[in-house]
């Protein structure tokens, strides 16, 4: 949708009374477009705070990211104005960072008398010395002096635009053009001002008037790239970036338009690469910085990503979007105590900043302190009552009494279909837990199916095209595979002891590694991404890819990425575990590349690991099978057959953890599990709840309490509404 398209939806959201739906709407528009007034105007004609997610655009047209809770990073704003100084004669405008106030042609200038070159010299350093109010005085002084100067009407509307008096510049362009049609420049000034508007079918026209005048105008091809790709034609949009890019090939605006150009057509390798490419010109550019670092958390490679982020943090110490983005990261490696700091920075620089307030309370949430995540998320809320996702942490951290007045809120939010589905997935899973919590165990049910109906919706899953990479996975390690030798081994070090604690999502991997987090020698690094990112990424094993052979060159290359991986997290203990659940599924490719690494597979009743899949809320799309019955079920046959292939492959170095049984008989277990580690017993091991670390799961409250039985029972409540997911289970488990 366009930008013209969403105001006009937001506008006619306000008049229909749907005041939340209309907020949300112009803080989508300004979360990419902080000036545009129209959205500005409108969002407080509804007297609601700007709030939200504010990217700022850098000069040259590098952008900051931005998101909610968890974290959405937009396209880049466009790029920044066109102009320079006016020359005296009119010349054709060379491929520059910046359209010339001549006419676009090798042709006398048209128009009347000009200003001298000293008044517009004087009139051209009061802008770049960055006074463009005075320059827009000045300007308009010489206007009436001059009324028919192309060059001083440019410049003039060049001021204003920079005044942020959009409006008004261009009038100025118009006021050019009508003088002289040919003036490519004010082609390109009018579409950076429309840009600046969210005018983004205007930007389009305008851009393509320059370039009908002069095809060698590189800020005009780069401003054609940003109109296809803000209205929604982000692959049409790559190949006047690259134009841009041949035509100015030492123009960083250029290469990092391209990159956001790829990233928006999802094609986030080459978006990352072009971004590379652009520091390599500009290497303190921080908009550059911060746009590697959401290209790498885009690839799931969060680890690199912080490098990068921290590097552009330390250059632009005041910018929040880009702290909030350094901040999300920090969390999402489990460094969030760092990231509180971050956080309290933004909060000092921008009280209002409702993502901040959002970071720490669930940088909170992790560390276990509940009081103060709910008071962080309240004041993200009270900022921002439209945030969907922040309502929906709230209470998903404290079940909402349906006495609660909020509860009337919450269903007009889940009901109003103007708003992002899978945001109002969240609030339906809030509300399952509040008629849960009440008994209600028919209205719950609605809710539940209800939310991950959306969520289904809004994010596709294809559970067989999984099933048959992982059969081809299968294929590849009973042809053989031979694991890495010691010389390999010693090639590549390990820094740390790889302990993977694998099995279905809710299956009690959060607990293993709590366990195991509590002996003196295990660094507890949660959900690692390396192994996955890995596999998929650069060895081709994801559906859809032509996965590679595991040869010994490809088992080198996955242990030395995964090993770097490790190393940046800042892990000083001999053992490190990594408990990403869905990792069950690379473990031979990690055994065979990680000879000293050992594996616990967790084994729970299919009936209490798939309801509590299907009534929980995963981050990532890996985890979508959750949101269907029959997948669910589906995805935990493939488990188990996983499991006992693997087993089959690696005897000694997978171990199978029964949940169950490790509730029932906490001590034996324990032990067992710690010894299958390669570790000496240690009695913290017993006292796991009172372990001091980031947990970022939905384990996070249950792992700080003493053992617990009857966890797998909780879902005969609901066993005559989950016929069909019982239905392919059945046989998997003991009476």
């Amino acid at each position: 949708m366009s930008i013209d398209s969403t105001l006009r939806k937001a506008a006619k959201l306000a008049r229909s009374g749907n005041r939340a739906g209309a907020a949300k709407l112009y803080r989508e528009i300004l979360a990419q477009f902080p000036n545009n007034a129209t959205a500005r105007k409108g969002l407080a004609s509804l007297g609601a705070p700007a709030g939200g997610p504010r990217p700022a655009a850098m000069p040259g047209g590098g952008a900051l990211g931005a998101g909610l809770i968890p974290g959405a990073r937009p396209v880049a704003p466009p790029a920044g104005l066109a102009g320079g100084p006016a020359p005296a004669q009119p010349r054709r405008p060379a491929p520059a960072p910046a359209a010339k106030s001549g006419s676009g042609g090798a042709r006398p200038a048209k128009g009347g008398p000009a200003p001298a070159p000293q008044q517009m010299a004087a009139l051209e350093r009061m802008l770049n010395r960055g006074d463009p109010r005075a320059a827009v005085t000045e300007g308009k002084r010489l206007a009436l002096l001059f009324p028919r100067s192309p060059a001083l009407l440019n410049l003039l509307g060049m001021a204003q635009a920079r005044a942020g008096q959009l409006d008004e510049a261009l009038a100025s362009y118009e006021r050019v053009l009508e003088i002289d049609p040919g003036f490519a420049g004010a082609h390109v000034n009018k579409a950076n001002a429309y840009a600046l508007m969210g005018k983004f079918d205007a930007v389009e026209a305008s851009a393509r008037a320059a370039l009908a005048l002069d095809a060698k105008l590189a800020q005009a091809h780069m401003l054609l790239g940003y109109g296809l790709v803000n209205t929604g034609r982000a692959e049409d949009g790559i190949g006047p970036f690259r134009t841009s890019v041949k035509l100015a090939p030492k123009m960083v605006q250029t290469h990092i338009g391209l990159g956001n150009a790829y990233a928006a057509a999802g094609q986030h390798q080459d978006a990352l690469d072009t971004f590379h490419t652009a520091l390599a010109l500009d290497p303190q550019n921080p908009g550059v910085l911060n746009n590697i670092g959401n290209a790498l958390v885009t690839l799931h490679r969060i680890d690199e990503a912080v490098e990068y982020l921290a590097r552009a943090a330390r250059i632009d110490r005041r910018n929040v979007v880009l702290l909030n983005n350094y901040a999300r990261s920090l969390r999402d490696i489990g460094r969030s105590r760092e990231a509180i700091e971050v956080c309290d920075q933004v909060i000092a620089l921008d009280p209002n900043s409702a993502e901040a307030w959002g970071l720490l309370g669930s940088c909170r949430r992790e560390l276990g302190d509940k009081a103060g995540a709910i008071a962080a998320i309240d004041k993200a809320v009270e900022i921002n009552p439209s945030n969907l996702q922040a309502l929906g942490i709230r209470w998903q951290m404290e079940t909402l009494p349906i006495d609660h007045p909020e509860l009337a809120h919450l269903k007009a939010l889940a009901a109003d279909d103007t708003l992002p589905g899978g945001d109002r997935s969240l609030i339906e899973l809030a509300l399952f837990n509040a008629f849960d919590k009440a008994d209600d165990l028919e209205e719950a049910m609605a809710h539940l199916h209800r939310a991950n109906r959306l969520r289904r919706a809004s994010e596709p899953y294809e559970i067989e095209e999984h099933r048959a990479m992982l059969n081809r996975l299968k294929e590849a390690f009973d042809a053989g595979v031979d694991p890495l030798d010691a010389e390999a081994m010693a090639e590549i070090p390990a820094p740390a002891r790889p302990v993977f604690i694998v099995g279905m999502p809710r299956s009690g991997t959060s607990l293993v590694e709590q366990i195991l987090a509590s002996h003196s020698q295990v660094h507890g690094a949660g959900e690692l991404n390396a192994l996955a990112t890995e596999v998929r990424g650069k060895l081709g094993w994801y559906p859809g890819d032509t996965p590679k052979p595991f040869t010994r060159e490809n088992l080198m290359l996955l242990r030395r990425s995964y090993f770097d991986s490790v190393v940046r997290y800042g892990i000083d203990k001999p053992v490190v575990t990594d408990k990403t659940p869905l990792n069950f599924r690379h473990i031979g490719p990690a055994l065979a590349a990680m000879p000293e690494a050992r594996v616990l597979f967790m084994r729970r009743d299919s009936r209490a690991t798939c309801w509590s899949n299907y009534s929980n809320s995963f981050l990532g799309r890996a985890n979508n099978f959750g949101h269907d019955m029959i997948d669910t079920a589906e995805m935990y046959r493939i488990h188990l057959d996983l499991m006992a292939f693997w087993k089959k492959h690696f005897p000694d170095r997978v171990t199978i953890v029964p949940y169950e049984r490790l509730t029932e008989h906490q001590e034996e277990e324990s032990r067992k599990l710690v010894a299958a580690a390669g570790l000496d017993w240690e009695d913290a091991c017993l006292d796991f709840h009172k372990t001091k670390r980031a947990v970022r799961t939905v384990s996070a409250t249950q792992v700080r309490q003493k053992m617990y039985t009857g966890s797998s029972e909780a879902w005969r409540r609901y066993a005559d509404y989950i016929q069909p997911m019982l239905e392919r289970l059945e046989g998997l488990d003991p009476d």
